[in-house]
Formats: C-alpha cells, structure tokens, sequence
C-alpha cells in the first residue's frame, strides 16, 4: 500500500478527535492520538467554536509530536447525502453533473443545507442515459473546517467518506470485494447503514438513538431488514438481494461479543460479520472507536481502486483575501466620505444659509411691525357680540336639510317641478305636479304627519303650521311650508 508523504488522517465527531499519521519509515512507528472535545465545539458536526476546535488540535499535534503537511478529512455520515440519479443525457446537454443536480434542488432533491458540494462516480451509461452516484455535503461545512486546518498553516487539505474509508480498511485486511453488501457502523448515539456495490456506496441513511442497550439491538436489527428490503424492492425492483452485512462497532456501549450473541443470530438470510481490525488490537477503547476511521483514511487503493470521490472547494489566495480586505477597506472610506461627510458639510452649509434667511426675514417682520399702525383693542361688548353671533350662527339650521325631507316623500307619479327658499319669512315653497289629484292631496297629508309640529318637541318635526296650497291647474299644485 502506497502513503501521502507527511499527511494526516483525521475524523471528528461531536465529542473526540481521532488522527492517525502513517510513519514513512519502517524504524518509525505510525503515530495516532484521540482528544475528547468539550460540548458546543463541534454538535453535529458543524464547528460551533472554531477558535477552541483550533487549540485543541494545536495541542493534539504538539502533544503527540505530529507535524502535518496535509490532512485527509473522514468526513461523517451524518453530513453525507448519497443518491443515485439516472440522468437523460438530452436534459443534461452541456453541463456537468454537479450543475445539473443543483438545478434539481427543490425540484427532485431537497439539500438539508444552502450550499452544496458535490462529487459524482458514473455508475453506468448508454446511448439515452447516464447513471451517477452522487455525494453531497454542505459546502460551508468543508470551508469550515478548511478554514481551521488554514489557521494551523496546513496549505492542502482533502476529503474522504466514511464508507469508503471503511471499505479500503475491510479489502486491505481481507482481500475480500463484493457485489453488493451493508456496511453498518455503530456509534455511541447513532447508527449509519450504507448500501455499497462493488465498493461504491449508492444508499445512506443515518439514525440517531438514546437508549438502553437491549433498545440499541433492537434498533440495528430492525433498520438492518428495512434497509435491506428497501435495497431489494424499491431500489433494485426485487432483482437483487443484500447476502452480506459488515458490522462496525465503535460504540463503548456494546462490546463485539454481545453483538455476535445478540445481534448476529437475529438476522436471518443474510451473512453477518462483526469486523474486528487487526489495527485495534493493541489500541484503548477510545483509539479504537475514533483511530480506527483516521487510520482507514491513510489506506490508498492500488490503482484500480483509486479514490473515487473527491470534494473540490475553491480557496481564496491569502493576497487576494488581503487584496480584497484593502478593497473593501478603501470602498468603505470612500463611501462614508461621499455618503457621510460631503452631505454633513452640504447640510451645514445649508443651515448657516437657513440661519441668514431667517435672519433678513427677522429684521423685515421688525420693520413691518413698526411701520404698521396700532388698532384700538375690542371691547368687551364687541366681544360678547361677537360670540353671540357666532354661537347663533352655529346653532342655525340649513334650510336645504327641511327640503331634503320633504324630497324624501316624494314617491309614485309626483314630481318638483320648482322650488324656492325663503329664509327671512322661513318658507319653503314647491310646484309639485302628479298623475292624480288624490296623490296630491296625500301628500300634503303626508308631510304634515311626518315634520309638523306637536306637543311631543320632537327634534325632528320643524313644520310649524299645516301647509298652504293654491292649485295652478287641476294636477299642478302650489305647496308653501313654514319651519321653525
């Protein structure tokens, strides 16, 4: 087996860091180290403290006197999407594969993140389609961690998965390949179960678990069938079975000889083998659980087995950061000059001008005011009259609001043929015509019972006496009506 010279293999999870350099010499012994991390450093594989993930392994390296060139990242299951596309080649046309899946988010494939990195291995293909399995993981995820190993002075740093990590591990110890076959690796609180042909992994799935022991077997062998009928029936349409499960176990939880006993004699059909690696057996506990993967990341394939899926990020050059910094740092002073100062200095400006306006309007009220000549004040009677005048006027009734009402009686064949307001005699007179000399004579009748005046004061009868009439002809009559 071949070695990157001077790299560094390193898997984090939550809660340790496991790194494992291959020594390339045979009178040195390859090194490996385990860290617990605290909680909030790392949750979910996402860096939530990026500052303290950097000291501890600053520390890890000096501590264990590991001086890393590069680094090759496992990355976890549970940040990796695994699908299997069959794309037409007439909707694919000129763009590439990654391009094209991105198109398809939130069409075809929802991404549990906003950015996307993807790597691709062609399965197969014809005349009409290409069949790609595809990896995707979140492309801020691997910036982040790009970003750490940077400030470390680490200049290159790769990617691996896990399945495939842990594929390399099981041929290099076995010899063994398969055609198809299940990779479930247990951790503390989580299962991952991959699905790989011929070493490829084209299903994933994850599931996290709290727990008793008995509750955890319980758990791997149920997902274990469903997984298995899943491959069969839906993604393989029952033409193809799982004959083979690998068992990875890097939980403190349950030891290989009760996964045999328990686990293994439940699972019916299918070969089950609980892998142990020759690299663990002079490990501890915990170099086993986090070393184990570090170590299977440093197996490089012979050249028919190659490494597969490689993530690309495209890095920004420290002087065009730099260069970048001064850009943005001179874009930001020039526009807090144009922004900020040149309107602060054009507002003063325009308050000094203000301010002279207002003086020159000042001295011009002053001359007015003297030249203006002095009007006696109003007396006390004045006023008093005043306010009487307008209290009055105020309390003043529209006579437009009499001749609403009586408009508002009008109906059937009636109709004003003129009218006229009188308010110094407070008469109301109308020319009303009709059809019928009764309707005339109803009307009359009418308004009266609605707006004259009784003994009830009522605020809304103003007529005060019946209404006059004088007929111009026959079905013309004259109606004059006083208000109050």
């Amino acid at each position: 087996m071949m070695v990157r010279k001077g790299e560094v293999n390193i898997f984090i999870s939550d809660d340790f860091i496991g790194v494992f350099q291959q020594s390339l010499s045979k009178k040195k012994a390859s090194k490996n180290a385990v860290m617990e991390l605290e909680k909030e450093i790392v949750e979910n594989g996402y860096i939530v403290d990026p500052e303290a993930l950097s000291l501890k392994l600053k520390s890890l390296f000096k501590q264990n006197n590991i001086k890393p060139k590069s680094i090759n990242m496992i990355i976890h299951d549970q940040n990796l999407l695994i699908r299997e596309f069959i794309i037409k080649k007439d909707e694919l046309q000129r763009k590439s594969i990654p391009n094209f899946i991105n198109e398809q988010k939130g069409k075809t494939i929802h991404f549990p993140f906003d950015e996307a990195n993807i790597t691709y291995f062609i399965k197969s293909e014809n005349e009409d389609t290409i069949t790609a399995i595809v990896v995707i993981t979140d492309q801020n995820l691997l910036h982040d961690y790009h970003d750490v190993f940077d400030h470390l002075g680490i200049k290159y740093c790769s990617f691996n998965i896990t399945p495939r990590v842990l594929y390399r591990l099981y041929n290099s110890e076995t010899g063994h390949d398969f055609e198809q076959v299940m990779f479930v690796t247990l951790f503390n609180h989580m299962i991952t179960i991959n699905v790989l042909e011929k070493g490829i992994p084209v299903f994933g799935m994850i599931e996290e678990f709290e727990g008793t022991s008995n509750q955890y077997d319980d758990m791997v062998e149920s997902y274990i069938e469903r997984v298995a009928n899943y491959y069969k029936f839906n993604l393989k349409k029952g033409t193809v079975d799982v004959n083979q499960i690998v068992l990875f176990n890097f939980t403190t939880q349950l030891t290989n000889q009760h996964l045999k006993e328990k686990i293994k004699p439940e699972i019916k059909n299918i070969d089950l083998l609980v892998f142990e690696s020759s690299f663990a057996s002079d490990l501890s506990a915990d170099q086993t659980r986090f070393c184990t993967i570090s170590y299977a990341g440093s197996i490089v394939k012979r050249s028919n087995q190659k490494q597969i899926f490689n993530f690309t990020l495209e890095r920004v050059n420290k002087l065009n950061r730099v260069a970048n910094y001064l850009m943005v740092l001179s874009f930001t002073i020039f526009a807090g000059v144009a922004l900020i100062y040149i309107p602060f200095l054009t507002f003063k400006d325009d308050i000094n001008n203000q301010m002279n306006i207002n003086n020159i309007l000042s001295n011009q009220l002053n001359i007015l005011i003297e030249d203006t000549p002095y009007n006696e004040p109003t007396s006390v009677v004045q006023s008093q009259y005043s306010n009487s005048y307008d209290f009055l006027t105020d309390k003043a009734i529209n006579p437009t609001i009499y001749f609403e009402n009586l408009l508002d009686e009008i109906s059937g064949s009636l109709s004003v043929e003129r009218y006229t307001l009188d308010s110094v005699d407070k008469k109301i007179t109308m020319i009303i015509s009709s059809t019928s000399e009764a309707e005339l004579y109803e009307y009359l009748i009418l308004i009266y019972e609605a707006y004259g005046i009784t003994t009830d004061n009522n605020d809304l009868r103003w007529m005060v006496s019946r209404p006059e009439r004088r007929f111009i002809s026959s079905l013309v009559m004259e109606v004059t009506i006083t208000y109050a």
